[in-house]
């Protein structure tokens, strides 16, 4: 095309005729649903919503909010609680099961639904558009479209019969869902239904013809009561949601047997308890575990008979969880209660513990009885001295420190979240202080309370922190009066540090005369086991040697030889609660129990500091410091010189036996005076400055305190800094330094000698080797490499922690020492060090072959050494000549070294240079005591004589321009850098260039 060429362009006007409007087609095709859902949600009955149509939500979002508005339109809710007679719910004529499927129908893909439940009455399929429409391209008008499907039912894998053959055929620009039910017929095996499009899916923009499969539901046609089954029907246009939504509901569950006496709505026990129960709703665990026990449709009731339940234990447990405690949020709430959603089925012994750790308990199986008992206050009912156990042997075991645990994670259900679960961040400070952060995480099984998740973490701390020990002892028939989970006292001699138990010989009244005399005081309190096999408690009122007299009588005179124990706010006996009990050889019985803190539970309510019992007046295992550590000085003159004595004393702490004290000066490093029995410690020859002390007690069983400290004080003494050495010397040896230094005169009272060591020959960057205790006066450094040299200074510290001066003084005037880089000694010692090893022997020793040619291969291995040799051998002519190597690692004194030694005239490395192997190089050769080298890159050499053979120069030499060059001839030619000047030397004279190689000098025979 020419550009540059004008072009004419021609048109014509509008034929001035009118244009058309494009029109849109009404909507004919509307659609109204109503969803039907019928809700199981328990076994019956329940007591019903807890809070009306409150308790109803939809996607969570309740039905109703607390001012009585809605936040959805045209919803009916019916109930059933679940009772033998109950109506059925009116608009559910059937039983269905509905789902939603949100899948694409297309005309190559058919949708298939397979059904294996024989039941089923009929399948409902909705199927729905999006939009239906298409637009006229010429005009712009937007009518309806048709779409035609078809649905077919196989019968128990047979042929597919279309059902229903129609279509949708209009106009919709929102949503549109047809459902259509399908009656089964009767089968054997089961149904598929399939969905088929016939109108193929069109490709063009302008029409809108989207089918999905909306959902298909399951029906069983019934008008079923639902008897003893707790339903919830529920009716809402679907218009509202876009999708069938999940729904929720707040429900108080099950009624159960309570007492008879007992009001679940304000959990108060009126009167005494006929042992009687009545139905009612309630949320007392103990209740909760009695209807699990006694039920015979879920529960165990056809196993277990209601008269093997102990009902008067549960009844007692019961009443210590409704009992009010602070919520931690202001006000009060029940000690424990449960609210679990129970859905599936599980192993009854398991979930039955899971009920019991609500109130923290356990069931079991005793003597024919369901025995349930859990960790609350209690008295101890029966008491163990060495009089009672096999050979008085009591035995104790503590817990592992990854079992103290001192951070609790517990997992609960949050009402304020839908009862989604939450987690509580539970903290024991006292444990943290002394064990670190040690975390348990723990499910709270049908806890809704965030305080009873508090609860019940500060509960699994205390008990890991204050009840880890178990105590273990073998008794006789006595072993039959204690249960799992009952509490018991341990009377244990030993332990306590004196006799606190025994047997009675006889008893007048209120006197009781006791076995042995012991430590029993008026205010005690004296316990005896009686012939109920139980224990009970007195007061002391006064003692007489052997007897004792109470302030009351017991209920039951004890026998004569019963067992009695004894305690006092000086020395208490510990509790402990019962886990097990096994039975040993004869009548022998195992008791093993657990640690058990009474103080625990005020402090798991309320916060309550516990503080620990004594239960021995053996020195405790934490010791406690001395008190009032302070500092003095006096003057005493010795050999008429005069020194200062620094004192240090502290008031004595109890149970201690001894004390460590220890002292520093201007705040350097502690000095340890020596331990005493006294109350005070001198330290002579003091200097001036500011002291500060620090003693720790120690008692009888070597358990040391902390460190008590004084203040800072300042005393006057020595002030002057010992002297300077008078000498330092370093000599050579191989692999290492020797150092000797002289002490001046005035030096008696010296503690060390430091020796500083530094590469370079500056002092202020040398570092300590060694301090050197007064008066050794030498030091060996050894494992150094070859060459290996080093500056030395050294100085003095006296006894007082003065530091004299330097020696050498100039700090760069260090003395350097170096080890040995001759290789003839360094090679004599590594001779001898290499043919003392069992390696070089046995390398060494000739073949016993008799003579001729031999091979030899050894492997040797022992708790000391590893070794592998291989050795060739011949003899001729009346010459053995052996070569060899050995590979081998050993520990010579506690060090171990591994080697490779070759034995061999001569040992060369060849290179062959061509491919066939005809022309080879010998680039490494040792023979006859010297080694060959055709190249080398050495990285640091130390040599002590050199021969050149040619010339030796710089890596950078270019003559005339860089580098330095020697030559055999006697030439030496040395250039600055690039560009700089030069010199060269040779055998006829120096010459000087500079820079542009011009000869500025020239000296020797000039021309």
């Amino acid at each position: 095309m020419n550009l540059g060429q004008p072009r004419r362009i021609r048109g014509a006007k509008d034929s001035g005729a009118s244009q058309t409007t494009p029109t849109e087609s009404p909507d004919t095709l509307h659609s109204t649903s109503t969803a039907k859902i019928l809700d199981l949600v328990s076994e019956g009955e329940v007591a019903g919503l807890a809070n009306g149509l409150q308790s109803v939500y939809f996607d969570g979002t309740p039905l109703m909010n607390a001012d009585g508005s809605y936040n959805f339109t045209g919803v009916t809710v019916d109930v059933r609680t679940g009772t033998q007679n109950q109506d059925y719910i009116s608009g559910f004529p059937s039983v269905e099961n509905g789902q939603s499927v949100g899948v694409e129908l297309r005309a190559d893909t058919p949708w298939t639904h397979a059904m294996q439940n024989l039941q089923l009455s009929a399948v409902r399929i909705g199927i729905a558009v999006e939009e239906l429409e298409q637009t006229n391209t010429s005009t712009g008008d937007v009518t309806g479209y048709r779409v035609a499907y078809q649905i077919s039912l196989s019968t128990d894998g047979g042929p597919f019969n279309v059902v229903v053959d129609t279509a949708f055929d209009g106009k919709t620009t929102s949503e549109y869902v047809r459902t259509h039910r399908i009656d089964l017929p009767a089968a054997e095996s089961g149904w598929v239904v399939r969905v088929t499009r016939t109108t193929p899916n069109s490709t063009s923009s302008y029409v809108s013809d989207t089918t999905t499969i909306d959902s298909v539901t399951e029906v069983i046609d019934a008008k079923l009561r639902y008897p003893m089954r707790a339903v919830i029907g529920t009716q809402f246009d679907a218009k509202q949601f876009s999708s069938i939504p999940a729904r929720s509901f707040d429900l108080k569950g099950r009624i159960i047997s309570v007492p008879s006496n007992y009001d679940p709505d304000t959990r108060a026990y009126t009167g005494t308890w006929d042992g009687t129960f009545k139905p009612a709703w309630s949320d007392c665990p103990p209740w909760v575990l009695y209807d699990m026990l006694v039920n015979d449709l879920y529960g165990l009731g056809d196993v277990i008979d209601p008269a093997t339940i102990d009902r008067y234990q549960l009844y007692t447990i019961a009443q210590y969880c409704d009992e009010l405690v602070a919520d931690g949020l202001g006000g009060q709430e029940p000690r424990f209660t449960c609210n679990a959603y129970i859905q599936t089925r599980a192993d009854a012994l398991q979930l039955l513990q899971s009920i019991a750790s609500i109130f923290c308990g356990v069931s079991y199986w005793a003597s024919n009885n369901v025995v349930t008992v859990t960790d609350m206050p209690r008295d101890p009912v029966y008491t163990y001295t060495a009089a009672n156990v096999v050979d008085g042997t009591f035995s104790y075991v503590g817990s592992s420190l990854n079992t103290r645990y001192t951070v609790a994670l517990v997992s609960w259900n949050d009402p304020a979240n839908q009862y989604q679960q939450a987690v509580e961040y539970v903290p024991d400070d006292d444990g943290i202080e002394r064990y670190g952060i040690v975390q348990t995480e723990i499910s709270a099984f049908g806890c809704t309370s965030q305080g009873q998740a508090q609860r019940l973490g500060r509960w699994t701390l205390l008990s890991s922190r204050l009840e880890g020990e178990v105590g273990e002892i073998s008794v006789g028939l006595d072993g039959v009066l204690a249960m799992p989970g009952q509490v018991v006292e341990f009377a244990d001699p030993v332990r306590a540090g004196r006799r606190n138990g025994g047997r009675i010989l006889a008893v007048e009244g209120t006197t009781i005369t006791l076995d042995k005399a012991t430590v029993v005081n008026p205010g005690d309190t004296f316990t005896a086991n009686l012939p109920t096999g139980v224990s009970e408690r007195q007061t002391v009122q006064s003692v007489d040697g052997r007897k004792v007299t109470l302030t009351a009588a017991f209920s039951v005179s004890p026998e004569p030889q019963a067992v009695w124990s004894v305690a006092s706010d000086e020395l208490g006996l510990p509790q402990y609660t019962v886990r097990s009990v096994t039975e040993q050889d004869g009548i022998v019985m195992k008791i093993s129990a657990t640690r058990f803190e009474p103080q625990k539970f005020s402090a798991i309510d309320s916060g309550t500091r516990i503080d620990a019992r004594p239960i021995t007046v053996v020195p405790p295992s934490v010791q406690p410091p001395p008190t009032n550590v302070r500092l003095s000085s006096y003057s005493v003159i010795d050999q008429g010189i005069a020194r200062t004595v620094m004192t240090i004393a502290w008031d004595a702490a109890s149970s201690a036996v001894s004390y460590l004290p220890e002292w520093q000066k201007d705040g350097g490093d502690w000095v340890t005076a020596s331990s005493t029995g006294a109350l005070s410690v001198d330290v002579p020859s003091i200097y001036q400055g500011t002291y500060l002390a620090r003693v720790r007690s120690v008692n009888a069983l070597q358990v040391t305190s902390t460190y008590a400290y004084s203040t800072d004080t300042v005393l006057n003494g020595k002030t002057s800094p010992p002297p300077a050495l008078t000498s330092l010397t370093a000599s050579s040896k191989v692999f290492g330094i020797d150092i000797t230094w002289g002490f001046p005169d005035g030096a008696a009272d010296t503690q060390r000698t430091e020796l500083w060591r530094a590469s370079a020959n500056d002092q202020t960057a040398a570092v300590k080797v060694s301090d050197l205790a007064y008066p050794q006066s030498d030091y060996s450094m050894d494992g150094l490499a070859a060459g290996t040299a080093f500056f030395f200074w050294a100085r003095l510290v006296d006894t007082s922690g003065n530091i004299g001066p330097w020696y050498p003084s100039d700090p760069n005037g260090g003395v350097i020492g170096q080890a040995s880089d001759d290789a003839t000694p360094i090679l004599d010692y590594l001779e001898g060090q290499i043919t003392q090893t069992q390696l070089a022997e046995a390398l060494l020793a000739q073949i016993d072959s008799g003579g001729g040619a031999a091979v030899l291969v050894q492997q040797l291995t022992t708790a000391l050494a590893a070794m592998y040799t291989i050795k060739t051998q011949l003899t001729a002519g009346g010459r053995t000549v052996v070569a060899g190597i050995g590979v081998g690692v050993e520990n010579d004194d506690g060090v171990t070294e591994s080697q490779v030694l070759i034995e061999a005239d001569r040992f060369a490395v060849i290179e062959s240079d061509s491919a066939d192997g005809t022309t080879v190089s010998t680039p490494f050769v040792i023979q006859g005591g010297q080694v060959f080298l055709s190249q080398a890159f050495i990285g640091k050499a130390s040599i002590t004589s050199e021969q050149i053979g040619d010339y030796i120069q710089s890596d950078d030499f270019v003559s005339g321009v860089s580098g330095w060059r020697i030559e055999k001839t006697g030439a030496f030619e040395i250039n600055g850098v690039l560009g700089g000047g030069r010199v060269t030397l040779n055998q006829t004279g120096l010459f000087v260039y500079n820079e542009t190689g011009v000869l500025m000098v020239e000296v020797g025979k000039l021309s």
